[in-house]
């Protein structure tokens, strides 16, 4: 057993905390800019598709399972992503003034940052991918995934996007409890589309040497 642990975690050390992992290219520049817009896009869809208790508030967001694997892959530009999509998709276009959707969308900026810090961590370290891509075939990796992403991150996610807006007046405070638990009840359930990306995604996109292996590169 020993052994085994010692080779997966040969086997992703290349995934690490570290600030640079390498230079960037112009092709990935590109796809940084992309997938933020991705996430602006569907952060607004879901928004505005499946309205719950106020503004930027969506039952299905359908932004966070993209924004959570573009953060195991990419990095502060995950993060950043996360942070923009829900400023701008979710906040600023559907009608949230600039200081609300700025408190708001720290709400997804924290859960994106603590999932990269546990993924190139700790978890990395004791054999779970940092990347993801074994979710779906490993329980250990499953369990770490339904307590750390869809459970504990998405929990002060929600709890912290709702209390913004009941704090700001968007939202009335009696409806702090139904807006929350709508919130993460609905990013529990779109994040069942994580392992999918992940294990079918992921290893296209680091074949093609796309994949940071630091924060920024």
């Amino acid at each position: 057993m020993g052994e085994v642990t010692v080779g997966l975690n040969e086997k992703f050390s290349q995934y690490t905390l570290r600030w640079r992992g390498g230079r960037l290219t112009t092709t990935q520049y590109a796809l940084f800019a992309i997938q933020m817009a991705v996430v602006i896009l569907l952060s607004w869809l879901g928004a505005i598709a499946t309205p719950v208790v106020g503004p930027g508030i969506g039952f299905l967001y359908w932004a966070y399972p993209f924004f959570v694997v573009f953060t195991l892959w990419w990095g502060v530009w995950g993060i950043l992503g996360a942070w923009i999509g829900a400023f701008v998709g979710s906040g600023l276009l559907t009608g949230l003034p600039v200081l609300p959707a700025l408190g708001f969308s720290i709400g997804d900026l924290i859960p994106a940052l603590l999932i990269f810090l546990l993924y190139r961590g700790y978890l990395r370290k004791h054999g779970v991918d940092p990347l993801g891509r074994d979710i779906m075939k490993s329980k250990k990796s499953a369990a770490w995934f339904v307590l750390w992403v869809m459970g504990i991150t998405n929990i002060i996610g929600g709890l912290w996007g709702v209390w913004i807006l009941v704090l700001l007046g968007f939202v009335p405070a009696s409806a702090y409890l139904l807006g929350a638990g709508l919130w993460i009840l609905g990013d529990a359930i779109v994040l069942l589309i994580a392992p999918f990306l992940a294990k079918y995604v992921t290893p296209v996109v680091e074949r093609f040497g796309l994949v940071n292996t630091g924060w920024v590169s």
